[in-house]
């Protein structure tokens, strides 16, 4: 019964076969043709199986085609069949329903996916849906494997407990920024983080999955917190401006951060985003907390500054949200710096008060006034208070040679402003209508080809300025003068100013502060640049190209130009008011003529007031008065030395003043325009007393030595304009040179007197020693050929290169070039040094060099072994025996030898030249020292030993 109910149900009629409906549509199939399955359809129908359209079952009944639509029907008698299909569908009543079952057909069914495995595919059974690793079964499975005792995983997380995930997330977040949560507690004394859980973890990941990114948490929290300890640490004690402007960086930075945090990133999606964004603040603060670690306590600008740019530049090869950050950063903490830049270059307003000399022992950046003291040879100390570069104070990334541009630019400049407050580089107003450019670092070429081009505008438009106050420069009439001065005088007092205008300023003055206050944050670079980097959103400029300048090269291409344009517009303009305004000339010829002897006049009144022995005597002797003549200090004549200060003053007087107003180019009129008084001569030129050791005043008691007239200078002190020019150092070695050239005068005063005294028919020396007539001749002509040399080659030739130097100078500030500068520029500095070259070039001449001490002393040793016979000789003159008894063969032999070996030295010095010497000229104008014959030694040896006597004997 069982088998027979299975076949029933088997065979079973469906649902569709049992309506009536259906049984209608087979009745009225039926009638109209004969049976599917009679015998008679063969009979009835041709062979062929193509004409199958006369089927009307096919067209009318169930399985009727639906209407099919063409765009293009190619046969005739297939779209008119087609019409008629559509006419009788629409009168079949059941043809909406056979149109709803054909077109189901072309609609693909949904299948759902299917694990399928080589293995099921070759053993050819269907694939089971159970997912084949356990944490894709989903986390309550992985939950119960890691808390099942037994431990089948080993992973030991069996006792872990499972915490919410959400909260978990937001404490993590909470511990990247630093602070406190449900899970992590700070500990303030150590300032560290713990967990409030010994183990914990979330539905879904074992405890050693998220202990690494517990980690990333810790660090990025206690990097945040040491950076924080940094900022208030900055803020809190007495930082520098550069320290203060890293802190208030790093501040912006992190409340950047943690405003990304709590805005963007505290419901993060999953493990994944969480950690995105927790490497996300790792990669922009670990720059920062590296930088932070390198400042030590009581650092500097200039330290932090370097830290920065090295850091930056260290980044720079990473990604480039990241490099744009730290640039950002650079510049910032830069400012301070280059403000105080841009004020000492000029191109900037100088803020509080004006950096001047007077602020001794202030330092204000890299520039510093303090006093050097300078001390010569001879142990005489001079000091100089004057602007110092502060070497130390400069950050390592400058160059040097950009360095010393801009400290002398800055130092020319404060010479402008005290010394000729009206010129227009002292206004700062004019400066301001040209527009000068702005200092900022520069990271691509585009930038820097753009500053090139203002900086050349600004250039051009200063000149112009300058030029234009120059011709207007004419003196006004009084009347002008006047009424410039009272217009200028009411502007400047406010209760003067008309009622319109103070009621215009008032009502500016309300609406500028009824202005809305400016959202800083949403207009700051660095915010911007922070935010973008940890949404994701970053947009590299469209300029941006990796083709940049190194960074060794930024700090020239970006302060260079600038500080170039300013130094050469300064520099040309200081020079020119040194030689208009200052006469400069003037000052340097008056040297060159009395500490230098260049003054023939000069040369002649001094040896006579000195050494003369037919003046009347200065000295004052009791009951006998003075007859009114010219007194003089008869050195060699005298007994009783050194002179007192009444008796150089009377021996002394007039010379220098009666020798400046003489026919060498200074009239009255001329001085009058040099100095305050017209019977002072410029910087107070005047005879004084060294300053000498106990030594040395022991040498000068004796009036037969060498050194009886060192105690006698030159005193003269620049005006403070040509201070820059004439430094002390500078006067020091005017100061060598002169005493040495007075000792040159007094040698050739006595070997002079020694010829007379030998050859005088009035001498009372009867009968003069052969050796005598041999020490006379040989002695005057070495000191003839020494002076020669000194004075027209060791002195003339290189004071003649300088002033060639000088007229160079002076006709190139004579032209006018307003599209820009041409050829090399010179500045105060570069004349300084140019002077004390051609100083220096002539103490090498006259063998004054440390280097040259023993030449010196040997050269000392034979004047010395003159004087000793001078005095022999001018007591046998005298008709007086020596206190002594001296020896003239001796005298000679000992004047002798020395003069060989000294010419000897001559020859070494001269061989010397020619193989050392391989070009007679420099870039500064100035004549070297020749080589081979053409050498200044050559030239004393040719004059000294021109027939080889001394070397044959």
């Amino acid at each position: 019964m069982e088998n027979d109910e299975d076949k029933a149900d088997m065979f079973a009629i469906p649902d569709l076969w049992q309506s009536s409906k259906w049984l209608d549509q087979l009745d009225q199939a039926n009638d109209a043709t004969p049976p599917f399955f009679a015998t008679g359809l063969k009979e009835s129908h041709d062979s062929s199986l193509l004409q199958l359209a006369p089927v009307a079952v096919e067209q009318q009944g169930f399985f009727k085609l639906p209407p099919l639509e063409t765009s293009n029907p190619t046969d005739s008698n297939v779209s008119a069949a087609l019409d008629d299909t559509q006419k009788t569908t629409e009168s079949t009543p059941d043809a909406e329903l056979a149109i709803e079952v054909w077109l189901g057909l072309d609609e693909v069914p949904e299948k759902t996916p299917e694990h399928r495995t080589w293995d099921a595919f070759l053993s050819a059974t269907p694939a089971t849906s159970q997912p084949p690793l356990v944490t894709e079964a989903g986390p309550a499975i992985y939950d119960a494997l890691l808390c099942w005792s037994i431990d089948p995983l080993q992973l030991q997380n069996s006792d872990v407990p499972v915490v919410e995930a959400k909260t978990y997330f937001s404490s993590l977040l909470a511990l990247a920024i630093g602070q406190e949560s449900v899970f992590f507690l700070r500990d303030d004394k150590s300032k560290s983080f713990t967990s409030a859980l010994p183990k914990m973890r979330i539905s879904g990941y074992s405890r050693h999955v998220l202990q690494g990114l517990e980690k990333q948490c810790l660090r990025c929290g206690t990097i945040f917190l040491e950076l924080r300890s940094f900022i208030q640490s900055t803020y809190s004690r007495r930082s520098t401006r550069c320290g203060v402007a890293l802190a208030s960086a790093l501040d912006q930075v992190l409340k950047d951060s943690q405003q990304h945090v709590a805005v963007h990133g505290h419901n993060p999606r999953s493990l994944l985003g969480l950690q995105s964004t927790i490497k996300g603040l790792l990669a922009i603060l670990e720059p920062f907390h590296r930088l932070a670690s390198k400042l030590r306590r009581g650092y500097s600008d200039e330290d932090v500054l370097s830290i920065v740019f090295h850091e930056a530049y260290s980044v720079d090869h990473r990604e480039e949200q990241l490099r744009e950050i730290m640039r950002e950063v650079l510049r910032r903490v830069s400012r301070p710096w280059i403000d105080f830049l841009e004020e000492w270059i000029g191109t900037r307003r100088e803020q509080g008060i004006p950096f001047t000399k007077s602020s001794v022992g202030e330092s204000r950046g890299f520039v510093k006034v303090e006093s050097e003291t300078y001390m010569d040879d001879f142990g005489q100390q001079v000091e100089d208070v004057d602007f110092r570069l502060d070497e130390a104070k400069m950050p390592h990334f400058m160059p040097n040679d950009i360095t010393k541009s801009i400290f002398e630019t800055g130092k020319n400049l404060r010479f402008i402003k005290s010394c000729h407050p009206e010129h227009p580089l002292a206004n700062h107003e004019i400066i301001a209508l040209t527009q000068p450019p702005r200092v900022k670092w520069l990271y691509d070429w585009d930038a820097i080809l753009q500053l090139e081009s203002r900086v050349s505008q600004y250039r051009d438009s200063l000149l112009r300025a300058i030029q234009k106050n120059r011709a207007d420069s004419q003196p006004p009439s009084q009347d002008q003068g006047a009424s410039s001065a009272l217009h200028l005088h009411v502007e400047l007092q406010f209760f003067v100013v008309e009622e319109k205008k103070i009621e215009e300023r008032l009502l500016a003055s309300m609406d500028q502060f009824n202005q809305p206050l400016a959202d800083v944050d949403a207009e700051d670079s660095l915010s911007r640049v922070v935010r973008h980097r940890l949404s994701g959103r970053y947009q590299s400029p469209s300029n941006s190209s990796n083709f940049a300048p190194h960074w060794s090269l930024l700090p020239v291409l970006s302060f260079g130009g600038i500080a170039a344009v300013q130094a050469q517009v300064i520099n040309q303009e200081s020079l020119r008011l040194l030689f208009t305004h200052h006469d400069l000339r003037s000052h340097l010829k008056m040297h060159r003529d009395f500490q230098l002897f260049g003054n023939g006049m000069f040369s002649s009144r001094l040896s006579h007031a000195l050494f003369d022995p037919d003046l009347e005597t200065a000295e004052r002797q009791a009951g006998v008065a003075r007859q009114g003549g010219v007194m003089g200090l008869r050195l060699g004549g005298r007994d009783n030395w050194p002179p007192a200060s009444s008796e150089l003053r009377l021996a002394l007087m007039g010379v220098l003043s009666e020798t400046f107003e003489s026919e060498n180019g200074f009239g009255k009129e001329k001085l009058s325009t040099m100095s305050r008084d017209a019977s002072e001569l410029p910087g107070d030129l005047s005879f004084a007393v060294r300053d000498l050791s106990d030594e040395e005043i022991d040498k000068c008691m004796n009036p037969d030595s060498l050194e009886a007239l060192d105690f006698l200078r030159l005193s003269y002190k620049p005006p403070v304009p040509l201070s820059a020019i004439i430094t002390p150092m500078i006067l020091m070695q005017y100061d060598r040179i002169f005493k040495l050239l007075l000792r040159i005068l007094r040698m050739l005063y006595i070997v002079n007197q020694l010829f007379r005294d030998v050859n005088s028919r009035t001498s009372r020396w009867d009968d003069p020693e052969n050796v005598s007539y041999r020490f006379s001749r040989e002695a005057h002509h070495f000191l003839s050929s020494i002076t020669s040399y000194f004075m027209d080659a060791g002195v003339a030739i290189p004071w003649q290169g300088f002033e060639a130097k000088l007229d160079k100078i002076q006709s190139w500030l004579s032209k006018t070039a307003p599209k820009g500068l041409q050829g090399k520029m010179e500045s105060p500095h570069s004349l300084r040094e140019l002077h004390s070259q051609t100083l220096d070039r002539i103490m090498v001449a006259l063998f004054l060099r440390k280097r040259q001490q023993p030449v010196l002393r040997l050269l000392e040793e034979i004047f010395t072994a003159v004087l000793q016979y001078a005095k022999y000789s001018r007591l046998q003159a005298l008709g007086r025996s020596p206190d002594e008894p001296t020896n003239p063969e001796e005298l000679y032999q000992k004047f002798k030898k020395k003069v060989q070996i000294f010419v000897t030295v001559c020859r070494g010095l001269t061989e010397k030249g020619r193989l050392g010497n391989s070009n007679g000229g420099d870039e500064s104008g100035l004549r070297q020292d020749g080589i081979g014959e053409d050498h200044m030694v050559a030239q004393l040896l040719m004059k000294l030993d021109m027939n080889e006597y001394y070397s044959k004997h």
